[in-house]
């Protein structure tokens, strides 16, 4: 018995430090929330952990066969800080539509995040809305300088940490 918890223990510091030396240079959260009648609405928030510049600029895609009517639903702040558009997702020509926000101030430092950044959209998929690709850009060349898919917001991981944990406790 004492074996298996060292084994589980080492394979858990394993897993932590792959998983520390992967870490994202940036990370995107978001929370999906129904509105009823198939509309949505997806809150955002950006970490800068180690990107080595600020976050200035992000844009988050939609793809064109699941999201329609994309609108703007940011509060302020952070809404008075930041340049945001959407872009509508275009299913004649196969084109994603886009959610891009440009600071009007500094941006996100090293180590800073910020939250609320939020659209609402017609969900055309099954199920429940889910990760997204984002770019981080360089705001003069608008060239990428990090690329990434969107995560769901902390507590839904934590819940899902809680469950598996209850899970395997169930089994023994």
């Amino acid at each position: 018995m004492k074996r298996n918890c060292y084994l589980a223990a080492a394979a858990l510091a394993l897993l932590v430090a792959t998983a520390w030396a992967d870490a994202p240079s940036v990370t995107v959260e978001y929370a999906a929330s129904p509105l009823g009648g198939g509309r949505w609405q997806y809150t955002y928030a950006v970490e800068n952990p180690s990107l080595g510049r600020p976050v200035e600029e992000f844009t988050i895609w939609f793809g064109y066969d699941a999201y329609r009517n994309l609108a703007l639903a940011t509060p302020d702040p952070p809404a008075a800080a930041w340049n945001e558009v959407v872009v509508q997702p275009d299913p004649v020509l196969h084109d994603s539509g886009f959610y891009d926000a440009l600071t009007r101030t500094v941006g996100i430092p090293v180590g800073g995040s910020e939250g609320g950044f939020a659209v609402t959209f017609d969900w055309l998929g099954a199920g429940t809305p889910g990760a997204q690709a984002f770019d981080i850009l360089d705001p003069v060349t608008f060239q990428p300088v990090y690329s990434g898919m969107t995560v769901p917001e902390p507590a839904t991981l934590a819940l899902l940490s809680v469950l598996g944990v209850l899970t395997l406790r169930r089994r023994r």
